[in-house]
Order: C-alpha cells, then sequence, then structure tokens
C-alpha cells in the first residue's frame, strides 16, 4: 500500500516538515511512503476546452506535469494534503491542480454503464469514446494539514475546507485534519512539539484506515467540527433555517441557546452529501437533465455562434510585449 503526501508550500517549509512528520508516523505502521512538491512541477492552467473528457484516451492539449501527478494520485492509496494558507486561502496552484486531474468518480461510474450498455444515441456513444482508467474507482483515505502565521485561526478559515476541492471528486475518505497557526518564520514548525506530534499522529491515523475495509473506516480526528460529514466548522447562513454546510452542500437546522450553537443535520441530508456518491450522482442527474431540457428545445449550436460574434470583436484583450529570442 502505498501513502502520497502532497506538498503544497515552499521546499522544507512549514507545512513540508509537518508532511514528512506525518509521513514518518505512517512508515511506522507498516506502509510505504511518497512525496511529491507541487512547487516542483510545472502544471498550467486549464483552459476549459474539455479535449480531455471526448477524446479516446483522454489526452489533455497542454503539454506539462499533470500527467506525472495525476497518475501518482491514481497508484496511491492513501493521501496526505499539506498546505500553508495564503490571503484565507492555500496556495492557488493546489485549485489549479484540482481543475486540471478531477476525474469526477461519479461521471466515471455513469460513463462505464454507458459503455456496458452499448446501444445507440447521445449516452451510448458518449460512454464508448471514454478511456476509463479503473484505479479511479479504488477506494482511498486521506488527510490534510494547514497552517498559517497567523495566530488567530479565523485568518485560516478557508484553509482546510478548499482542500477538499482536489478530494472530493475522487471519493478519497478524509479521516482526520489539523489546523496550526502561529507559524509565521520559514521552518518554525521543527521547535513546534505540539504540532509535530499531532502531525505524526495524523499519518498514524491514515496509514491504519489504509489497511481497513473503506465501511469501517470512521472519523479519527480530534474535533469532529460542525458539520457531520466533511468535518467543517463552515456554514452558508441566510435570515431562517435552514442553514448549510457550503462544503457538502447539505442542509442543516441550527439552534442558538445563549452563546451555545447547535446544528443538526438530518440522516437523509448527511447521505446527500456531494462527498458520498449518492450526492455525487445528483448532480449528474441534474446536469443530464438540464442537457436534455437544451436537446429537447432544438440545436441552437448555429444560433450560438452568431451571437458570439459580438463578443468576439468586442475589445482585444491586452497582452504583453514578448521580446522574440534570437
Amino acid at each position: 500500500m502505498k501513502l502520497l503526501g502532497l506538498s503544497c508550500g515552499s521546499k522544507l517549509g512549514n507545512s513540508e516538515v509537518l508532511l514528512k512528520e506525518a509521513l514518518m508516523g505512517a512508515e511506522e505502521v507498516g506502509v510505504a511512503v511518497a512525496i511529491v512538491r507541487l512547487v516542483d512541477l510545472n502544471i498550467r492552467p486549464c483552459k476549459g476546452c474539455k479535449v480531455c473528457a471526448w477524446r479516446v484516451k483522454g489526452e489533455c492539449i497542454l503539454k506539462d506535469d499533470a500527467p506525472f501527478i495525476q497518475e501518482q494520485l491514481l497508484e496511491c492509496d492513501g493521501l496526505i494534503v499539506s498546505a500553508p494558507v495564503y490571503i484565507l486561502t492555500p496556495p492557488g496552484y493546489l485549485k489549479l491542480l484540482s481543475d486540471r486531474v478531477l476525474n469526477d468518480v461519479s461521471w466515471l461510474m455513469e460513463m462505464k454503464k454507458m459503455q456496458q450498455a452499448g446501444g445507440g444515441g447521445f449516452g451510448g456513444a458518449l460512454g464508448r469514446r471514454i478511456n476509463i482508467d479503473e484505479r479511479a474507482f479504488k477506494n482511498r483515505v486521506g488527510a490534510f494539514i494547514s497552517l498559517g502565521g497567523a495566530s488567530t485561526p479565523h485568518w485560516l478559515s478557508f484553509g482546510l475546507p478548499l482542500m477538499h476541492m482536489l478530494t472530493f471528486p475522487r471519493q478519497i475518505e478524509i479521516v482526520d485534519q489539523m489546523q496550526v497557526p502561529g507559524l509565521s518564520l520559514y521552518g518554525n514548525a521543527v521547535m513546534n512539539e505540539k504540532a509535530l506530534a499531532r502531525a505524526r499522529k495524523l499519518g498514524r491515523n491514515v496509514a491504519e484506515a489504509m489497511k481497513k475495509p473503506i465501511s469501517e473506516v470512521k472519523w479519527m480526528g480530534d474535533d469532529p467540527g460542525t458539520c457531520p460529514v466533511c468535518h467543517s466548522n463552515l456554514l452558508t447562513v441566510g435570515k431562517k433555517n435552514p442553514v448549510e454546510c457550503p462544503v457538502c452542500g447539505i442542509s442543516g437546522t441550527i439552534k442558538v441557546d445563549g452563546d451555545k450553537i447547535t446544528v443538526t443535520f438530518s440522516e437523509k441530508e448527511r447521505k446527500r452529501s456531494r462527498l458520498t456518491i449518492a450526492g455525487k450522482l445528483e448532480h449528474w442527474i441534474e446536469l443530464r437533465e438540464n442537457s436534455k431540457i437544451r436537446m429537447q428545445k432544438g440545436d441552437d449550436t448555429a444560433e450560438i455562434a452568431k451571437r458570439l460574434k459580438k463578443y468576439e470583436s468586442y475589445k482585444t484583450p491586452l497582452k504583453p510585449t514578448r521580446k522574440s529570442r534570437a
């Protein structure tokens, strides 16, 4: 079994120190580990052309290191993501990576069903055109490490929640997470014995979860959080109940008694979290039905192309002047 550590900070910076401590803990439990440092890779922004989705072999038109990290993610059985917080969030290249290695499991499941069913029509043809790597369906577990220089945790508010953007499409079951404020100096995590011990425990937790059937994997973190599924403390609050978990997309009821806040999520809502297959399929059905509605209205491709000309001719985007190389 292989545990992959994804370092999203600087070389030997605090996020890498805590990640390596976690991997050392995992090795104590008897799993093989490897580490990838994102800043060492050349990952270009997704252009949204969807060529990777429709070509038979799924090749991307961008030639960079995305296939390398994609292979590492497919090969691993567990994943630990460690990242500093920059302006309330993890570094942008973590989201950039998420866009390039999407591989939503529910989408692949539906494509596989289409392939097996065969037949004609849009669904059958689409299913036959997709190259599916069976490793995408492998059960995986993972954990997050978030840290920042601020001494107050609210400056790190999106550090942990946004890490789900990489893991939830791939159906990676997150079993632990930790957040460490006050690491404002390069490498000073090595002086924080409490954080180092917690990181080692996190690594051990992931390694132990890797050895269990996925049905037996449970949350192993110190703080269960407000949401019982993603364990985030973030909430989307409107003028009245229900409130919503912005990570999971599930609704709950908030109750305030003095300074005590209780949020209750029904079992039905928990089961439709977008971190579950059922929740992902709900979204797949939504997109499929929207496509059907559009097709029922007729082919408007020509009309769209006609109307786009208005915007194509409006304002040429500014670009920097680059000197040609001799």
